[in-house]
Formats: structure tokens, C-alpha cells, sequence
């Protein structure tokens, strides 16, 4: 049974990001996966925000395609039109194993990498079961053939948690929003 699994054990002190275990007890209440970039944002109850990343992503040079994958049971969980409300009951850095390839040699090895596991429970009194079994993210980087679309190489890299941070461009863009403002409204001349 998926439940009974034992907790992953835990992983090195000097991982980037936030401790996983520091989202344990908190209720999620909605999820948004980036259309641009491999991230995917959760917001919690008490305001916290933090943002699935892959290590070693930068966007302005994005280099091959990364992707964030998951297990069918939590993609389920998260489709919801971003608006879930989940406790986090574990999360952990867990060390996964994959195959990866490069077709035109076929080349095949055994890639280590990170990925996050949560374990989450409902809120008392709504229906469901109490608790879910583990579910899992992780990244992953693959190019296609431009003609056939076959995947010719694919790898995989570690996944962190981090606090997300809003840009002080956004948060003055929403408070002239807030104020009456758009974006197209003339800006009212400065006193003189």
C-alpha cells in the first residue's frame, strides 16, 4: 500500500533552497505551474509562497528543454485550477534513479538526481482519505529530433524548494491596479 511506505531517509545538510521539512504542518491552498519556465508555485494558508525549481535553470539561457514531471496521483492533486486545500503531513529531499539515454549512440546510464516528495492529508471533516501515500517531482531534460519528434537525448537534474520572491516591479504594477491605475491610465503629472 502506497501509505505504509516509511518516510524517505534524509538527504545532504547543503542542498539549495529551503529545508522541505519546514512546509510540514502548513495547508496549501493553491498551486500554479509556470507556462514558461520549469517551476511550479505553491501558496499556503499563512501567506508563505514557495516555487519547485530546477537547479541550475536560468532563463535567460535556458539550454536544453527541463521539465518538471510528477506521478499521475499528484498531477491529479494539482489540477484543480490552481485552488487546492491540503495539509502538508511530510515533505522530503529524496534521491531518485533514472535511466538516461542519447539515442544516436545509444548511450544508457543510471542518473542519480533529486526530487521532492510530499505526503499530504485533508483538512478535518472534509470527505477523502486522511492521508495520501508519498508523491513525487522531479526534472527532467530531454531534446527531440526537430523531423521525427523522437526524443534522441534525455537526462535528469535535481529539484529545491524555495521561498518565492515578488518582484518590487509587480508589486508596484498591482498597487497602481489597486489604486485605480491601469497600466494604460495616464499617470497624473507630479505636483509642482
Amino acid at each position: 500500500m502506497a501509505g505504509s511506505r516509511p518516510r524517505p531517509p534524509p538527504l545532504r545538510l547543503d542542498h539549495l533552497g529551503i529545508n522541505p521539512a519546514d512546509l510540514v504542518g502548513k495547508v496549501l491552498k493553491s498551486v500554479r505551474r509556470s507556462s514558461a519556465h520549469p517551476a511550479i508555485s505553491l501558496g499556503f494558508e499563512d501567506g508563505t509562497n514557495v516555487q519547485i525549481r530546477v537547479d541550475g535553470y536560468d532563463p535567460i539561457h535556458p539550454g536544453l528543454p527541463k521539465a518538471l514531471e510528477m506521478d499521475s496521483s499528484l498531477s491529479d492533486l494539482f489540477a484543480t485550477d490552481g485552488a487546492v486545500d491540503l495539509i502538508v503531513t511530510d515533505c522530503a529531499l529524496i534521491t531518485l534513479l533514472d535511466k538516461a539515454f542519447a539515442r544516436p549512440t545509444n548511450d544508457q546510464w543510471d542518473q542519480n538526481h533529486l526530487g521532492i516528495a510530499f505526503k499530504f492529508g485533508r483538512p478535518a471533516g472534509e470527505p477523502g482519505p486522511t492521508e495520501s501515500g508519498w508523491h513525487c517531482v522531479w526534472a527532467m531534460l530531454s531534446d527531440h529530433d526537430a523531423t521525427t519528434g523522437e526524443c534522441v537525448f534525455r537526462t535528469y537534474d535535481d529539484v529545491y524548494i524555495d521561498h518565492l520572491q515578488r518582484s518590487p516591479r509587480k508589486q508596484k504594477h498591482r498597487a497602481r491596479r489597486k489604486s485605480g491605475l491601469s497600466s494604460e491610465s495616464p499617470v497624473p503629472p507630479w505636483p509642482k
